[in-house]
C-alpha cells in the first residue's frame, strides 16, 4: 500500500473547500486558532486584548483570503504573519496611550514555572518574542517562521540564538 503525500492530501483538502470562501475560512481557522491565540497572548502578554487583536486579524485574511495556497506552510506563514502584524499594531497603540497598570489577570492556580517563564519572555523586545513563539512555542522551522515574520531566514536564526540567550540569562 502507497503512502499518500502530504502535498496530495493537502490539494486534495483545498480542492474539497475550494467551494465556498466562507467554508475554506472556517477550516483554515480550525487548524490554526488555538496555536495562533497562544502567539497573540505570547506576544502582547495581556488576555484582555487578544481577542480583540485575533477579531482583527481574522477579518483581515478574510477579506484577503487566496483563492489556495501552494502548501501548509505558506498557508500557516500568510496567517501568522496577518497575526503578527495586528499584535504590532496593538502593542504601537499601547505605547501611544499609556493605561493605568491594574492588577495582574492570573488563573485560579497558575503554575510557578509558567510564570516565570511568561515574565521572562515579556523582557524580551517584540521582534525577539516573536521569534522564540514561532521557533519554540509553534514549533515552526526557520523559512516558515522567516515568511511569516517577513524577515530573512539568516534573521530568524540570529534573533533566535541572542533571544535564547537572553531567556537564559533571565531564567538563570
Amino acid at each position: 500500500m502507497e503512502a499518500v503525500s502530504d502535498v496530495a492530501l493537502y490539494a486534495e483538502r483545498a480542492a474539497r473547500e475550494a467551494s465556498s470562501p466562507r467554508r475554506r475560512f472556517e477550516n483554515l481557522l480550525d487548524r490554526h486558532e488555538p496555536r495562533l491565540r497562544r502567539v497573540a497572548y505570547g506576544m502582547l502578554g495581556d488576555a484582555s486584548r487578544v481577542d480583540d487583536v485575533l477579531q482583527d486579524a481574522f477579518l483581515k485574511a478574510y477579506r484577503k483570503l487566496p483563492a489556495a495556497f501552494d502548501s501548509l506552510q505558506a498557508e500557516s506563514a500568510w496567517l501568522y504573519r496577518i497575526v503578527h502584524n495586528c499584535c504590532l499594531d496593538e502593542l504601537r497603540r499601547r505605547r501611544r496611550r499609556p493605561e493605568v497598570v491594574g492588577l495582574v489577570e492570573r488563573a485560579a492556580d497558575p503554575d510557578p514555572d509558567s510564570l516565570v517563564v511568561a515574565g521572562a519572555l515579556a523582557e524580551l523586545n517584540e521582534q525577539s518574542r516573536a521569534v522564540v513563539l514561532l521557533v519554540d512555542l509553534i514549533g515552526f522551522d526557520y523559512e516558515t517562521a522567516a515568511a511569516a515574520l517577513g524577515v530573512p531566514r539568516g534573521t530568524v536564526a540570529s534573533r533566535l540564538n541572542t533571544a535564547r540567550a537572553q531567556l537564559r540569562e533571565l531564567l538563570g
